[in-house]
């Protein structure tokens, strides 16, 4: 099978992601970017909890499907669209985590300046993607024109969308994205909470070398 190990990783992250809870049996979409310049994505149409390489696509940068055996994900086209604008980026996680999720069908921004760990991974701010109809054009392009400056993204009335140099990269932001939004739900509950100074933002952007 062509590029068999890059499909086996792609086949183990969506099954994590899966037991996780990130992600619906429907839902959701990995990719990776491999060394002969295609890309390994996962096919529609299949459990998500319980896929193997099998289950993993193969396809050029062009769009030509290289395994017309299985259906390809509905947003392949976003994925090629992010790597051509996002060249470093080998690794795509698009997923459907139900915290996250309800902050992009809300107007309150998820915080990441709770905790030094989601300031220094994620960034000051958690960008939303206009909706635009799953698996468009108009969607794929949107995506990754955000995607180039941020390394995660919300997209509205829809899901979360991280990009990594790795597959653990990817996903560990998209674990991050759902554990701020559960920690900003939580503190505006609770009422009484305080987030990172200005100072210790500065520290922590000079500490991942952002300054």
């Amino acid at each position: 099978m062509r590029n068999i190990h890059e499909r086996e990783q792609v086949a183990a992250f969506m099954r994590r992601l899966y037991r996780q809870g990130l992600t619906t049996t429907s839902g959701g979409n990995i990719s990776l970017r491999c060394q002969d310049g295609t890309v390994a994505i996962t096919a529609s149409k299949l459990d998500k909890g319980e896929l193997d390489a099998n289950g993993v696509g193969l396809v050029t940068m062009s769009g030509e499907n290289l395994t017309p055996e299985l259906h390809l994900s509905i947003e392949t086209g976003m994925h090629l669209a992010i790597y051509q604008k996002h060249p470093e980026a080998t690794s795509i996680v698009h997923a459907h985590p139900s915290t996250a999720g309800a902050f992009t069908a809300s107007r309150m921004p998820i915080d990441t300046k709770l905790t030094a760990e989601t300031y220094a991974i994620l960034g000051s701010c958690i960008p939303v993607v206009p909706y635009a109809l799953m698996g468009s054009s108009q969607l794929a392009q949107l995506a990754a024109e955000t995607l180039a400056e941020f390394p995660c993204v919300l997209l509205e009335n829809h899901g979360v969308v991280t990009v990594g140099k790795t597959l653990l990269e990817a996903f560990d932001r998209l674990e991050l994205v759902e554990a701020a939004a559960k920690m900003t739900l939580t503190t505006r509950q609770l009422g009484d909470f305080h987030n990172l100074t200005a100072v210790q933002l500065e520290e922590l952007d000079f500490f991942v070398g952002r300054k």
